[in-house]
């Protein structure tokens, strides 16, 4: 049986016109349940590529410039870039405007609004605009109510270990992380990036309405980039 060769990202087709660019695997498994949690459009969801661009949204310029590369990448109409806001809301959206900048891409003046180009570009940030936080804010928030006793085992756990002086964006990782091994009986040492896969428990339930602001602004993206 021949052998199937292996495509590299630059190699890999883009699946369809809409695009989602995030920070890293956790995020992108984020997004691809979440589409297909809510019944949201398909979306191509990428990442900078591990050992070939810088990590996290330092990566944005080059995996943005590598996309042209990409075969399929005529019919995109839209890339939303996303986010974490952490604790400079302001100042972060500053740096992935430059960073979509150096790219080459049109670059939009505020966040959750499409500038036309092509294709064109929105920078989605979270958890919110003008809110302090990441992708982690939103999923402890759900799983606060999910799991009520769980996530009060947390907060003791987090004080005992004494986290308190950690950023707030490092406290919520670390909870995130601990909540997830305590509920997931499956794999304990599970992450985001592979959280929702091979029937794991449901920690993060993703029809909870503090990701609605996410889900709608998908939802929305034809409509949006039609009326530019």
């Amino acid at each position: 049986m021949a052998t199937l060769p292996v495509l590299t990202i630059d190699q890999e087709p883009i699946s369809c016109r809409r695009v989602i660019l995030c920070e890293g695997g956790g995020d992108k498994n984020f997004f691809q349940q979440l589409i297909g949690a809510r019944g949201l459009p398909d979306f191509y969801v990428t990442h900078p590529r591990q050992e070939i661009d810088p990590g996290g949204r330092g990566g944005f310029t080059s995996r943005l410039r590598s996309l042209r590369l990409q075969p399929g990448f005529e019919q995109v109409t839209g890339i939303i870039v996303v986010s974490d806001n952490d604790a400079d809301p302001n100042g972060s959206f500053g740096v992935v405007r430059s960073l979509i900048h150096d790219a080459e891409f049109k670059t939009p003046n505020h966040p959750a609004r499409f500038i036309a180009g092509r294709p064109a570009v929105a920078v989605l940030m979270v958890p919110a605009e003008n809110e302090n936080g990441q992708l982690e804010t939103l999923c402890l928030q759900a799983i606060r109510d999910a799991w009520p006793i769980q996530f009060g085992c947390a907060d003791t756990y987090a004080a005992c270990a004494g986290i308190a002086d950690w950023t707030v964006s490092k406290q919520e990782k670390a909870k995130v992380r601990a909540l997830i091994s305590h509920i997931c009986r499956q794999d304990p040492n599970t992450s985001l990036s592979y959280l929702w896969h091979g029937n794991r428990e449901e920690v993060i339930p993703l029809s909870h309405h503090c990701f609605n602001r996410l889900a709608d602004f998908l939802d929305g993206f034809d409509a949006a980039v039609a009326a530019l």
